[in-house]
């Protein structure tokens, strides 16, 4: 008898609760560890309109995410298909995975757990050369976990998450039971609702979830799990793993609102290493370091792993997986490389300029219950187009501030009604469903 599984097919708690434990490891990451006590401090007396917004784009979207591969039974490349139509959907895809993976969220990886350390043990001056050792090793790590898919889940949930949850679950009992300072007001100009929006997007969560839904259906279906039973366990779990990550966001987001008084000119990973020492010490800095290690390299196993399944089947067999997954653990090296400044100076807004319609092919599948409507399917085609072209133009526009480029042509841009905050794609995508909709509706009509 599978030990795993109830009479009816489904896991039973504690399977669920350990597979939940393995999505949320991966989706905890090193961005997601690290982002929200920052958001909490930049946050402060706003933190919960802040924490509204994130709450949207880096946790019940990703719920959405694993409803629509849940619903639709397809992979996210055909979903892309799909709606975008053969040719882009197939560009767009390939376009979020290499984004997704070994161009930015993996190599942000072990750069954001090297800063951890230099941070702790002051290795400020350490030079390049120790970086580029330490993420060789960790990445051949890496390599040496996720070889055989279907086992990623179980190696996860079995040895790294009890630990990583450990040490987590340290920092915040003790940094709740023992607040730091006092809650300021926000730094911020725009509202706290815009702010937490946007700064989801960040944590680069729903691609994420479009990516690891491929390493979920795997180990259930390792498990035992049918075919019949697949969509309600993998929903399940899914509910399961975003349960904990919200959990852990809103409590590291009012740690790090209290540590605004205390630490004014730290962010990120300078912050919660100053955050653990100050809650235990000289080995605080060392829990964070293992914590920190830990989910990244969680997160790079589950990446590294569902990408690989998407070029072994996109390539029609012609590379196998554990190829896929060398030459994406080598480009991760070459690019982690880089230090985690470098990657997020370069490359973030690209990551913000594909997630716009992510977000819209994932509320399309998960909440439009006739997705084969011609009707709703131009709608939605026509929101996805829109919502890329303004991703791009606001990347762009951050690339051009960066610059200091065309300055006549960035202030035009900012005219746009929502385009400071990034979110000027948001009304426009609503308009041009509607108008999408009523014309094929129209058009079908029989006339009198």
């Amino acid at each position: 008898m599978n030990k795993d599984i109830d009479r009816k097919g489904d896991l039973k708690p504690l399977a669920l609760f350990l597979s939940g434990g393995a999505l949320f490891s991966m989706h905890f990451g090193a961005s997601s560890m690290v982002w929200p006590m920052s958001w909490g401090k930049e946050s402060g007396t706003s933190l919960m309109p802040a924490f509204c917004g994130v709450f949207i784009t880096a946790l019940l979207l990703v719920v959405f995410g694993y409803i629509a591969l849940a619903r639709s039974g397809r992979t996210y490349t055909v979903l892309a298909e799909k709606l975008g139509g053969k040719r882009f959907g197939l560009y767009f895809a390939c376009l979020t995975i290499l984004v997704n993976g070994p161009f930015y969220v993996i190599p942000r990886m072990s750069a954001a757990a090297w800063d951890s350390v230099v941070q702790a043990f002051g290795l400020g001056a350490a030079g390049r050369l120790p970086l580029i050792v330490f993420t060789l090793i960790f990445y051949a790590i890496s390599y040496a976990l996720l070889v055989s898919p279907g086992k990623v889940m179980d190696r996860i949930s079995s040895v790294l998450f009890p630990l990583l949850i450990s040490i987590v679950a340290a920092v915040i009992i003790k940094g709740l039971a023992r607040p730091l300072g006092e809650i300021g007001p926000k730094t911020y100009e725009s509202s706290a609702p815009a702010y937490g929006f946007t700064a989801g997007y960040a944590t680069g969560e729903v691609l994420c979830a479009m990516i690891f839904g491929a390493v979920i259906l795997n180990s259930l279906r390792e498990k035992g799990i049918e075919d019949g039973r697949l969509t309600g366990n993998m929903v399940r779990v899914g509910f399961a793993g975003v349960g904990l990550l919200t959990l852990t966001h809103f409590c590291h987001m009012v740690i790090g609102a209290h540590a605004a008084s205390v630490f004014p000119a730290l962010n990120y990973t300078a912050l919660y290493t100053a955050v653990a020492t100050a809650l235990f010490g000289r080995t605080g800095g060392l829990f964070f370091c293992a914590a920190l290690y830990v989910a990244a390299l969680t997160t790079s196993i589950g990446m590294t792993s569902g990408c690989a399944e998407f070029f072994a089947e996109a390539s029609c067999g012609r590379f196998s997986y554990r190829q896929w997954a060398l030459a994406i653990t080598l480009l991760s090296v070459l690019f982690g490389s880089l230090g985690l400044a470098g990657i997020l100076s370069w490359l973030g807004p690209i990551l913000d300029g594909v997630y716009p319609p992510v977000i819209i092919m994932v509320l399309y599948y998960s909440l439009v219950r006739d997705t084969d409507d011609p009707a709703l399917r131009a709608g939605g085609r026509a929101a996805f187009y829109t919502a890329f072209a303004f991703g791009m133009a606001d990347m762009i526009w951050k690339y051009l501030l960066k610059f200091g480029a065309l300055p006549g042509l960035c202030r035009a841009y900012e005219k746009l009604w929502l385009a400071p905050l990034s979110l000027a794609w948001i009304p426009c995508c609503a308009a041009v469903f509607v108008l999408a909709f009523i014309a094929v509706r129209r058009k079908k009509r029989p006339a009198p």
